[in-house]
């Protein structure tokens, strides 16, 4: 059976998409450089970016990339208890695992009621800031994301294709740090 964020990563793949990752860092088994471990811990965002050398996998127990981190590359894997969050880059629509979640990430997406109620008033979650996706619930303990609302005149980001000179210059910029498997 197939794991849901590997069915969703596909899907964004076939439709030229980039699905960008949300990762517990600290999470048991997670294996990236110590330093973004340490600066990016439980809110750590991936960008699977299809026009970068990847060597993507998916196992049993999660996925598996070479990913570059200030133009080094290092092979990374993450868990699949480790995704919490698997959307597309451009829009932001995707799923929210939420049994994955880490505990401090669920507690500052939901901002508390803040000022005086009048009588009557009715009791409403402030609005998620900006940058924070609005979640709406879908079955499977699954959460369907819903892009934000974007400035008018803005156009979603569309991955590079049939550029074969930018994707070799991009190639030729990383720099194997772990030549492991």
């Amino acid at each position: 059976m197939v794991h849901p964020v590997q069915s969703v990563v596909e899907s964004l793949y076939a439709a030229g998409r980039c699905p960008r990752l949300h990762v517990n860092a600290t999470c048991e088994g997670v294996v990236c450089p110590d330093f973004i471990r340490e600066q990016w811990q439980e809110r750590l965002i991936i960008d699977l970016d299809a026009t970068y050398p990847l060597d993507l996998s998916f196992t049993n127990e999660g996925i598996g990339a070479d990913l570059s981190f200030g133009g080094y590359v290092t092979r990374c894997s993450f868990p699949w208890k480790a995704i919490y969050v698997v959307a597309d880059r451009a829009t932001g629509r995707g799923i929210v695992l939420d049994q994955n979640m880490p505990e401090a990430v669920r507690r500052s997406r939901h901002q508390p009621v803040t000022g005086p109620l009048t009588p009557n008033a009715e009791l409403r979650a402030a609005p998620a800031p900006e940058s924070t996706a609005r979640v709406g619930e879908a079955p499977a303990r699954m959460t369907a994301l819903r892009p934000a609302a974007k400035p008018s005149g803005t156009q979603p980001s569309q991955p590079a294709q049939g550029h074969e000179g930018e994707l070799q210059r991009r190639r030729a910029a990383f720099k194997v740090i772990d030549g492991g498997s």
